[in-house]
């Protein structure tokens, strides 16, 4: 009943900021942009898409591969697509959990330590997307964009840095936590106790990779680049919609439009995204018109390819990579 509600309550969340988005636009100048977009530009933005996620799917290699030094980089690749593909189309982030548990064979790592790389990448993303934000508030008069969301982006950098702060520091006594909590009689009396010591220490060897100062350098350096190069999707179809803007707002609307996917909604981001997208251009001086052109467009192109190609290969391989062993399974997984 509560994941029911949940999907209720997205969609009603999406109905609003779809209605916020459409409510004072002129239509037909709407339809004119739509239909004057440049397909050149569009077809770089897809090149600056595929480089970007080449770059998301080399970052998760490198955090597995330190792990299990024998995995080959082509097992991450459709793990990871496919899950971005799913979560495109179910709710409850249904694409994670089968990024965690659907591939482990294929990724020769237990369930919890990829878990422990999903969370470090997010938390890279995170911190990138923030600055890219603020960056781009940087160039806006004060009070040009909504203070709430401003407040909120605020306290979610302090947030941020502070459980990256506290994770960093207390890894090296994380086992000792889980095994205490692990030997609680609530869990022995259920013969619990052997099964969580093993997947915490999982967990905890995945969130060891950022104690390198040089690994964590490594993967934020290759987290800004990713964003830098989706930061290009958005600035080519800004230029595809012939939107007339600072050369700064596309890179704003990057942070905008990507930090409102944190709001809940329906699958896909849908609302939310292309409200606060259109938000971002817009405080750079795009015309209402051209600002939701643009961020329509640029939802098409980020959400076509990636879920196309994600949901073909699932429905072609699904068979052969569906299957999800138990958690105890040793390291000596098959190819």
């Amino acid at each position: 009943m509560g994941r029911w509600l949940k999907l209720a309550v997205g969609l009603a969340i999406t109905a609003v900021f779809l209605w916020l988005l459409v409510r004072e636009l002129d239509i037909e100048t709407l339809g004119h942009a739509l239909m004057g977009l440049s397909f050149p530009f569009l077809l770089l933005a897809l090149f600056f898409l595929a480089v970007g996620y080449s770059l998301r799917i080399v970052r998760w290699w490198l955090m597995l591969r330190a792990l299990e030094p024998s995995l080959p980089f082509k097992s991450c690749v459709w793990p990871f697509l496919t899950s971005i593909a799913v979560n495109n189309v179910l709710p409850f982030r249904v694409g994670d959990a089968f990024r965690v548990l659907g591939f482990r064979q294929q990724l020769r790592s237990p369930a919890t330590r990829v878990l422990g790389t999903m969370i470090i990448e997010r938390a890279l993303d995170l911190l990138a997307l923030l600055g890219f934000f603020f960056v781009g508030l940087l160039g806006l008069p004060s009070g040009s964009f909504p203070e709430s969301f401003v407040s909120g982006a605020i306290w979610l950098t302090g947030l941020s840095f502070g459980g990256a702060f506290i994770l960093i520091l207390l890894t090296p006594w994380l086992d000792r936590i889980i095994n205490h909590i692990a030997m609680h009689s609530f869990f022995a009396s259920r013969n619990l106790t052997e099964t969580m010591i093993k997947h915490g220490g999982h967990f905890i060897e995945a969130l060891r990779l950022v104690r390198s100062p040089t690994r964590l350098l490594t993967l934020l350096g290759l987290s800004v680049l990713t964003w830098t190069f989706e930061g290009a999707v958005f600035a080519t179809v800004a230029v595809a919609v012939h939107a007339t803007v600072d050369p700064l707002g596309p890179w704003f609307s990057l942070g905008t439009g990507t930090l409102a996917t944190l709001i809940p909604s329906s699958p896909g981001y849908v609302g939310t995204f292309d409200f606060f997208a259109a938000q971002g251009l817009q405080a750079y001086g795009a015309t209402p018109e051209a600002s939701v052109a643009f961020a329509l467009t640029v939802h098409a192109v980020l959400w076509v390819p990636l879920t196309t190609v994600g949901l073909f290969y699932l429905i072609i391989h699904g068979k052969r990579f569906w299957a999800i062993k138990s958690p105890s399974t040793p390291t000596t997984f098959k190819e």
